[in-house]
């Protein structure tokens, strides 16, 4: 996901399977600042914007004049998105668990 970053040709399908491509989509606009400087400048469905999507979760505030999150922010994001997809599976009935 680092090389996601400094290479926006990426697809994201590299790291992130269809369905959690969807769930990133559909929760993506949350994620964006009010300002201009806040918004994820990459185009969507590459590893770029699915990067910087991480790092949000993470903490990260999306200014770039601060330097690029490291790997411990793009790890609490992941974290972070895990429980969100599993969330999302759940409501959309996608989702069965069993005891």
């Amino acid at each position: 996901m680092i090389q996601g970053r400094e290479n926006p040709d990426l697809p994201a399908t590299v790291a992130f399977s269809d369905e959690q491509l969807q769930c990133l989509s559909t929760f993506a606009p949350t994620l964006d600042g009010k300002t201009q400087l806040q918004q994820n400048p990459y185009p969507p469905q590459t590893l770029a914007w699915a990067t910087w999507i991480m790092q949000r979760l993470g903490g990260w505030s999306g200014y770039k004049s601060q330097k690029p999150p490291g790997i411990t922010t793009l790890i609490r994001g992941l974290y972070q998105f895990e429980s969100t997809f599993f969330g999302w599976k759940l409501a959309l009935g996608l989702l069965v668990c069993t005891p």
